[in-house]
Parts: C-alpha cells; structure tokens; sequence
C-alpha cells in the first residue's frame, strides 16, 4: 500500500476515530485502527464492539493496501508531524509502515494478524432516519449527557439519555436518580408516531466531540433501528448499540407547581458557588444550603475539618421563606451550561422536594434536583 493525503485531513480522521478506542479491549485487535483504500478515498476504522466510527479522507492512491496500527501511537505520531503531505507505505519493509512528512519518517510496526481479520464498522439495517442541525444537536448534548449515571454505576438505562422523536420534535431525558434533565428541540424532517431510543451518553459525548471539532455545518444524519442508532457528520459515520430496557417515566418528578420562587443572576450566583464550593466539597456530599427569604439568598457550607463560608446574593423571591441544601456540584454544573444567560429561575416547595430549575427565556430546558438531607 502506498498513498499520499493532508496531514490535517488525515489528523482529523485519526482523532475522530480514535474516539472508538476501547479504554480495555477484548482483544489486542481492538486496541488497532484500520486503514484501507476505498476507490480514491481512505477509510479509518476503530471499534469497540459497542461504538464504531469510520471516517473518510481523499487521497493519492498509488497502490491499494489495508494495515493496523496500534491507535494510540498513531494518532500521536501523525499529530506531531510537521509537513502538510503525508506519504504512508508499507512496500519497503514487510511488517512495517513508513510515514514520510518533509524531513521526518516514522516507521512502525503493523498489528498481528491479517488487516482482514479487523471488524470493521459496516451499517446496519435501520428502520428510520431523521436530519437535524448541528448546533441543535450539541446542545441537545451538552445540556443532557452531564445528568446522567456515572459508568460505575449498576443500572445501565441511567447511563445514556433516552431520546425521543415524534413528528419534528425531539426530547432528550437523562437522570442519574438524583437529578433530572430534560431538552427539547426540533429535527428538520418529522417521523410519524413516536420512537423512543436509550443512547449511551459516552457515545453522545463522541458525537458531541466530532460535532466540535467539525468546520462545516451541514447538518447530522441520524438513522436509527430497534438495536443500533448512526450518526452521519460530513466524512464521519459513527455506529452505537442502543442500551436495552426501559426508561422510568420522567413527568411525575417534575413539580407540577411550586409555592417559592426565586429569580437570581446566573454569573454572581455561579461565582458565589464557587467560592463556597472550597469549603463545601471537604463536608459529607458536598453539600451547600440555600436560604431564601425576603431579604434575598443566603449560601452556606461547614466542614468540621475546615470551617464555614456564608454567601449572600440579591434575588427576587416570592413565597413562604425556604431553607433547602443541595450537593453542590450538581447547582455548579447546571450554572456551567447555562452561563450564556443573564438568569436563573428556581422553583421549590419545600426542604424534601425536587427544586424545579429553568431559563426563564427558555422553557426547552427542565433540570430537577433532589435535595439532601441535613440535621
């Protein structure tokens, strides 16, 4: 094999697929990516099993090949190189590629086994598609996978986002039992009746980095059946097995009205967040207390190590005074992502119940808290 192409195409390429790298693969093939001459383009394979991503570049082609290289080395390798043209060829010696960039070459050694042993990432069969925006999808993404289980955490459901997608509506639900979130938005072509999916939020985030690092905004293809979902980004195709089971039913969590409300600037009350935040995250759950009353918030925290931290904010509140506590890092991370908006509305009830969060210029987006227990 021996081809030409864009060092910047081929580093792209390389850093998307690479997404699909196991952390522990099931076998050494896996820890591999795939590269083989398509016609005139070349395609990048990585896989896990669960995700797989291919990706596609033009390119010379001088003589047709396909190879496995050891993924991590070779992402690093091609993303130093200092040339703009990069020529890959595995004729001089067998069991070896050669990249070759101006003045540097790189030799390294081929994976064993036969390039045809990969399993490469194909398509499925999909019963379904629709097409939606790029910007929409990131923040579909953005505002839903931070909600979600950590990947310890036993119950897989709660490890993805259940996606979905009626008519041209689509809505994003992820909890990790504690909080809630919920998105909603629009696709560009509807899809009669309702489809619901459980989409791994790892996958979500792969999609959401192929999204960031891409020039071009020409929308995402998204095709999707009972087992698998696929994301189409310009020259990326990225396959993901669906999570089975069935997601709770979200809308009995969601207040259906609250008696306190408090309207608060979103930058002075992140920043407050985290000043408390030093003396909170060294206390049982992080936590941090809320004290709403006609005089505005009160933000507090106390480690028996460390100390105590009071914080005092402006806010419009309305209702009976409420004092509520929080594991604070799921108030910081709400504020992270809402922190283009100038405020913040937060409905409660009281010290036990869910506290109902929301862009009061944005009703797409619900995020619900659980509160903590406090002595």
């Amino acid at each position: 094999m021996k081809i030409v192409c864009s060092q910047r195409e081929l580093q792209a390429a390389l850093i998307a697929a690479s997404k699909a790298l196991p952390a522990k693969a099931q076998t050494p093939i896996l820890n591999g990516i795939y590269i083989a001459t398509v016609d005139n383009m070349v395609e990048i394979h990585a896989t896990d099993f669960s995700t797989g991503i291919v990706a596609k570049i033009p390119a010379e082609i001088e003589s047709p090949g396909a190879i496995v290289l050891n993924g991590k080395s070779l992402t690093e390798i091609v993303g130093k190189l200092s040339g703009n043209i990069v020529t890959i060829s595995t004729e001089e010696e067998e069991g070896m590629a050669t990249f070759k960039s101006d003045a540097t070459t790189f030799s390294i050694f081929t994976m064993e086994g036969d390039a045809e042993d990969f399993p490469k990432v194909t398509a499925q069969e999909y019963h379904n598609s629709f097409f939606i925006k790029n910007e929409i999808l990131k923040r579909l993404i953005t505002r839903s996978t931070f909600a979600c289980a950590d990947e310890k955490d036993g119950r897989p459901v709660f490890q993805g986002c259940s996606i979905t997608v009626e008519d041209d509506k689509i809505t994003f639900v992820a909890t990790n039992t504690h909080r809630l979130v919920v998105v909603k938005d629009k696709i560009e072509y509807g899809i009669v009746g309702e489809n619901k999916m459980i989409v791994p939020a790892s996958a979500l985030n792969d999609v959401l980095g192929i999204l960031n690092a891409s020039s071009e905004d020409n929308g995402v293809k998204v095709d999707f059946s009972d087992k698998n979902i696929a994301f189409t980004i310009n020259n990326i195709f990225m396959n993901c097995r669906l999570i089975d089971g069935t997601f709770p039913p979200h809308e009995k969590v969601i207040p259906a009205s609250c008696e306190t409300f408090a309207i608060l600037d979103i930058s002075e009350f992140a920043s407050a967040i985290n000043r408390v935040e030093i003396i909170s995250k060294q206390s049982e759950n992080n936590t941090v207390k809320l004290k709403f009353d006609s005089e505005g918030l009160e933000l507090s925290a106390t480690s028996y190590e460390t100390g105590r931290v009071v914080e005092h904010l402006t806010a419009e509140v309305e209702g009976p005074d409420i004092e509520i506590a929080f594991n604070l890092r799921y108030i910081r991370e709400f504020l992270r992502i809402s922190a283009s908006h100038a405020e913040v509305k937060i409905g409660m009830n009281d010290s036990l119940s869910p506290a109902d969060f929301r862009i009061p210029i944005d009703d797409s987006f619900i995020y619900i808290v659980t509160p903590v227990r406090t002595q």
